[in-house]
């Protein structure tokens, strides 16, 4: 940690800025926020706090069974609503109904 960046950090923390929860997305130090930006105060690093929720949207979330059944349903919707063949338009509909039907036990327990 650079005296440079504990002295700014300093003088951030005087004018009113506060700790950020998150950590640098780039050294994992700690981050002051100021004015919607953030100062690392390891590295240095300075930026706009949305590119650090833009970072963390990118780590992507365990799914659950039900997110899972609910990104199969979107597919098969999509299918479907291309689908001209009426038995297959049947079929599509079938499997979402099922899928429908296995949500709804996953809810009850």
């Amino acid at each position: 940690m650079s005296k440079d960046f504990t002295k700014k950090a300093v003088e951030l923390l005087l004018k009113g800025a506060t700790l950020v929860s998150d950590p640098c997305p780039y050294c994992k130090g700690v981050r002051i926020m100021k004015d919607g930006n953030a100062f690392c105060v390891n590295c240095g690093k300075e930026g706009k706090e949305e590119s650090n929720i833009k970072i963390q949207e990118k780590i992507e979330k365990p799914k659950t069974p039900s997110d899972k059944l609910d990104q199969k349903i979107k597919e098969l919707t999509d299918e479907l609503e291309k689908e001209k063949d009426y038995e297959k338009q049947q079929q599509i509909l079938r499997s979402i109904n099922e899928i429908i039907s296995i949500k709804e036990k996953l809810r009850k327990t």
